[in-house]
């Protein structure tokens, strides 16, 4: 494999960075030249809700000059990406039209689920001791200048990830009129944040005993320089190392700070913030070290791309399977019944992998069909009638790191509609694009009948077999009891299958004495 130069902009709520990565022969990322810019996009979009024309000149003149850097390396392929301060931007979709006018770059906008998968990988494999750290209880804080991702891990395994609107920009954003009001500025801070925080550990796992503490963002390289570390490499920091920044922070007005610590006067009053952020998870989980990464979402987003190349380097581990775990996490916390969505699950799969040279579709989409499986009765937790509608909200409000949203609509639209008697009359169906219209039909037919052949919730498949011939699916069954009830509902629940992926699916149940 030839060496290949590829370079990531990422135009952040203050900072815009662009990263060049030269590929080795190996399918391994190293960085080349890395430039980053100042910008004023997040100080004035999260309070006006748009990205206003002067705004707009900022990036343009910013990209513009990441161009010139990119034509000098004669680099072959650039990721252009903007996260929270674009995202949330009524006017988005104009100025990214405006942008791709004046500069070239088509930006692509990700979700906080995307964002923080991305984070996510870079901490993982760019962190040594991070496989080691996992064994035991581990709680990774994502900074962000929009808001705050709490991810939880436990022996080995992705527990838990909450978003939080409690980023350090936004914080600022909103309480810094309080400034010039009050001599306590800090704890109306400290109120602020502790309040959010309170309603993190309502909802966060319990039982676990944290004995690792990770966090990163944008800002936390300051840190690093005012403990007399190195920005541009992995640290950790003990509590009272920590709590030295944190007081000279309480002390010090954030025009000192630039003018004395030569920290930028748009990254100067956002410190706080993210101190008293750490500050209260440092007190909550009794450690006394936490882990400062050196990682970048630049970083995450040439790892995957490696990953999915040909000939590239591999990630440690699959990412997958976190999604599988939170989704399990997701079913768990809405008591849904194990025994029953594990059947449904793996017969998803035999019946997805059986008709695959049939249905079209990628493993991706198998991925969102064992998800949807898995989810299929978290309405329950709201209402026995109707829980396919309620499952639908829960869905969609649930955040699952690594699918974007429209992954996200999928699985809810599949949810949604696998009991309905006819999904094409559904309003949420007919609103839909072709093409998605399509995936989301396969998924559901497939779910339906996978959903009928458990349909009393007692397992009495113990052994499946799908094959596929020329003129049938057949589907055959050991079984342990009656299946008269399981029978009847595969028949009313079949039709949808025939219709979307092409042939007619056939059940027989062989009975175990």
């Amino acid at each position: 494999m030839a060496k290949k130069l590829v370079g990531v902009i990422d135009i952040g709520s203050v900072t815009a960075r662009l990263k060049i990565f030269e590929i080795n022969s190996k399918g391994k990322p190293k960085v080349v030249e890395a430039v980053r810019k100042i910008i004023s996009v997040g100080t004035k979009s999260y309070g006006t809700g748009v990205i206003d024309p002067e705004q707009l000149d900022e990036i343009c003149d910013c990209l513009n000059h990441f161009r010139n850097k990119l034509n000098e390396y004669q680099v072959e392929k650039t990721f252009c990406i903007a996260t929270s301060a674009f995202r949330d931007a009524g006017n988005r979709d104009v100025v990214i039209e405006q942008i791709r006018i004046r500069t070239g770059f088509l930006i692509e906008v990700l979700d906080n689920s995307m964002e923080r998968f991305y984070q996510n990988i870079a901490v993982r494999e760019i962190m040594p001791e991070f496989p080691e750290l996992i064994n035991e209880g581990t709680m990774i804080l994502d900074i962000g200048a929009s808001s705050l991702q709490v991810t939880v891990y436990d022996k080995s395994d992705f527990i838990f990830s909450q978003n939080m609107v409690l980023g350090s920009l936004r914080i600022y954003e909103m309480l810094s009129d309080l400034q010039n009001r009050t001599t306590h500025y800090e704890d109306v801070l400290q109120e602020f944040i502790a309040q959010d925080l309170e309603d993190y550990h309502l909802v966060e796992p319990k039982g676990i005993t944290y004995r690792s503490i990770i966090a990163f963002g944008g800002e936390l390289g300051y840190f690093k320089i005012l403990s007399g570390s190195d920005p541009n490499r992995s640290c950790t920091m003990t509590k009272a190392e920590f709590l030295k920044v944190y007081e000279y922070l309480i002390k010090t007005r954030p025009s000192d700070l630039t003018l004395n610590d030569k920290i930028p006067s748009y990254i100067a009053p956002i410190l706080l913030p993210v101190a008293l952020i750490i500050k209260n998870m440092l007190e909550y989980v009794g450690l006394e070290t936490i882990y400062l990464p050196h990682v970048s979402l630049s970083d995450g987003i040439i790892l995957y791309y490696c990953d999915k190349m040909s000939g590239g380097r591999k990630l440690s581990s699959r990412m997958e399977d976190d999604l599988i775990r939170s989704a399990r996490n997701v079913a768990k916390r809405y008591k849904s019944n194990k025994k029953h969505i594990d059947f449904v699950e793996k017969a998803c799969c035999e019946l997805f992998d059986a008709s695959a040279k049939l249905n079209g579709m990628t493993s991706r989409d198998r991925l969102l069909l064992r998800l949807s499986a898995i989810l299929h009765e978290c309405g329950k937790f709201v209402h026995a009638t109707g829980h396919n509608d309620a499952a639908y909200s829960l869905i969609r409000y649930t955040e699952l790191i690594g699918l974007d949203s429209d992954e996200l609509e999928t699985i809810a639209l599949v949810v949604r509609l696998y009991p309905k008697q006819n999904p094409y009359e559904n309003y949420y169906y007919q609103s839909l694009p072709a093409a998605k219209k399509v995936i989301v039909s396969k998924l559901t037919a497939i779910l339906r009948i996978a959903d009928a052949m458990d349909s009393s919730h007692k397992q009495k498949v113990k052994d499946m077999t799908v094959t596929l011939y020329p003129d049938r699916l057949h589907i055959s069954c050991d079984v342990v009891a009656d299946m008269s009830f399981e029978e009847w509902s595969f028949e009313h629940r079949s039709g949808l299958f025939e219709e979307v992926i092409g042939i007619k699916p056939q059940i027989r149940f062989r009975r175990q004495l």
